[in-house]
């Protein structure tokens, strides 16, 4: 079809023939092992494909077009996040972290705004009750987990914003270890999201070491980009400082 052509079919339309040859050419998500040769009939529907897009991107149905950043076929995903990136950026880039993490597109927008949402400033820490600064713990665990969705072209996560969630922990954590409370950290071992399971083993590592280094060992080998390297820095600093303590002269 010419550019004209398009241009006098609906969005509906358009996005239906969108989907159509979207699943029909496959993408680089799913080709993995054997990439399809570049035939003249790929050609013409890669045209057609491109042609679409730009219709619709002239035309910015973002509400219509938001479904397919979410869509069952990951290949309508990939091209979603490929050729709507200039009119929905937050939504493209999403998707394409929601591929990586295995969430769907909406969790990882849910997740990214819950990141940058302030907890109340009231209560204060020194406030709270026991149970209420667990929760909060957690809350800012998975608040820091999100962070890695909304890192900008040269940063993995979020810098800031990450920097801000972990100062929110450590004041937490302060206030547990003055309430000689951080033992109630431990059931957040079993989480089961990576950062809260790596933020609880770290801090109730002096309570429990049994019980967390295993957790800490476990995230260090996974191939989460971010957890694994600060799992692994907490073990080096455990180790060495056991062993500053096994080679000092006893009194």
């Amino acid at each position: 079809m010419s550019a004209d052509a398009y241009a006098q079919m609906s969005a509906d339309q358009l996005i239906d023939e969108f989907v159509r040859l979207a699943q029909a050419l496959g993408s680089v998500w799913t080709f993995w092992a054997k990439i399809p040769e570049n035939t003249p009939e790929r050609q013409a529907m890669d045209q057609q494909l491109r042609a679409i897009g730009a219709e619709l991107c002239a035309r910015k149905p973002i509400e219509k077009l938001r479904p397919l950043f979410d869509h069952e076929n990951v290949d309508v995903r990939f091209y979603a996040a490929m050729r709507f990136l200039p009119v929905d950026p937050d939504w493209a880039i999403a998707a394409i972290s929601a591929h990586t993490a295995d969430l769907s597109t909406k969790d990882v927008i849910a997740l990214g705004a819950r990141a940058k949402k302030r907890p109340p400033a009231r209560p204060t820490v020194r406030d709270m009750s026991t149970d209420q600064l667990v929760a909060r713990f957690e809350d800012a665990g998975v608040r820091r987990y999100a962070t890695r969705f909304l890192g900008g072209e040269f940063e993995p996560f979020d810098v800031e914003l990450n920097n801000r969630i972990a100062k929110e922990t450590r004041e937490i954590v302060d206030e547990l270890k003055a309430r000689d409370a951080l033992s109630r950290l431990l059931p957040l071992l079993d989480h089961p999201n990576i950062s809260v399971r790596r933020t609880a083993a770290t801090f109730a590592i002096s309570v429990a070491p049994d019980r967390t280094l295993p957790v800490l060992e476990s995230v260090s080998a996974s191939r989460d980009s971010i957890e694994a390297p600060r799992a692994s820095a907490t073990l080096d600093r455990w180790n060495k400082n056991k062993k500053k303590d096994a080679e000092a002269p006893q009194s």
